[in-house]
């Protein structure tokens, strides 16, 4: 069992195996674009091997098919995306002015999507 390991950072790919995953963080931050449908990165890929996680941080991911998920956060959303725009003139100058927020779509849960009304939270911009 792997417990309380931050995973954030690391491609899907480089995550290490075990068969029971407990309060670690696998999130991405924003979910995959499928041809139009929203969805979580797979974790291990090509690999079909059930495993447990519990009271995880899953949010943008996807478990191998069979999996156990208990007490996880699985929502499927995106973050700073720009969801609107204006020009304002200043001293002579054009700027243009973004605005931001997070949307989430919905959840993976008991192996398959469960899609809602995307719900909109305007949000601060990215730091530049």
């Amino acid at each position: 069992m792997i417990k309380g390991k931050n995973f954030m950072g690391l491609e899907v790919a480089d995550i290490p195996k075990d068969a029971e995953y407990k309060r670690c963080n696998f999130a991405r931050r924003n979910c995959i674009d499928d041809s139009g449908v929203k969805k979580g990165a797979r974790l291990f890929p090509g690999d079909d091997t059930p495993r447990i996680f519990t009271l995880c941080n899953m949010s943008n991911c996807e478990p191998p098919p069979g999996s156990t998920v208990v007490n996880c956060n699985c929502s499927i959303s995106a973050k700073q995306v720009v969801v609107g725009s204006d020009t304002v003139e200043i001293d002579g100058e054009s700027i243009t002015v973004y605005d931001y927020a997070n949307i989430s779509y919905g959840r993976y849960k008991d192996g398959e999507y469960v899609y809602k009304n995307p719900v909109i939270s305007p949000c601060e911009g990215p730091e530049d």
